[in-house]
C-alpha cells in the first residue's frame, strides 16, 4: 500500500509540475507579439480579361520588420486592402496559374503594400508578403 500510496504522490506533483510549466509557456507565449500579420478576410475579386467571369480568392499575411508597427498598420488597414484588391483585379489567369506567375504577383504586392505603408506611415512596415491560400475558379 505504501508503494501505490507513494505513486499517486509522484503522479500527482508530476502533474501539478506539468499545469505550471504549461501556464508559465502560455503567459510568456502571450507577451511576445508574432511577427505575422493575418488579413482576417480572404480577397475575392474578379480576374480581368477572357469574356467569362473568373474569380480569384487569395488569404493573405504579411511578415512585419518590426511587431511594435502593427498598430500603425492597423491603422492604415483599408488603404492597404484597397492597393490589394486593385493589384489583384488587374491579374488575368495566365499571368498567375503558374508557380512563377503566383511568385511574381507576390513580388508585385509586396512592393505595393510597402510604398503605400511608407507614404502613409513613414516605414515601408512589411518585410515579405505571404498568400495562405489561393483559389481560382
Amino acid at each position: 500500500m505504501k508503494i501505490s500510496l507513494l505513486s499517486a504522490r509522484v503522479c500527482l506533483f508530476v502533474l501539478v509540475l506539468c499545469m505550471h510549466m504549461a501556464s508559465g509557456f502560455a503567459s510568456s507565449g502571450g507577451k511576445e507579439e508574432s511577427a505575422f500579420f493575418a488579413i482576417e478576410k480572404p480577397f475575392v475579386v474578379n480576374l480581368s480579361g477572357g469574356d467569362n467571369l473568373t474569380y480569384l480568392q487569395v488569404n493573405v499575411q504579411f511578415k512585419l520588420k518590426n511587431p511594435e508597427l502593427r498598430p500603425k498598420l492597423k491603422m492604415q488597414l483599408p488603404a492597404i486592402e484597397h492597393t490589394m484588391v486593385m493589384l489583384l483585379s488587374d491579374q488575368t489567369v495566365n499571368k498567375i496559374k503558374s508557380v512563377q506567375g503566383k511568385q511574381a504577383l507576390r513580388q508585385t504586392a509586396l512592393k505595393s503594400v510597402q510604398q503605400v505603408c511608407q507614404k502613409l506611415i513613414g516605414d515601408p512596415v512589411i518585410d515579405d508578403v505571404y498568400f495562405t491560400g489561393f483559389i481560382i475558379q
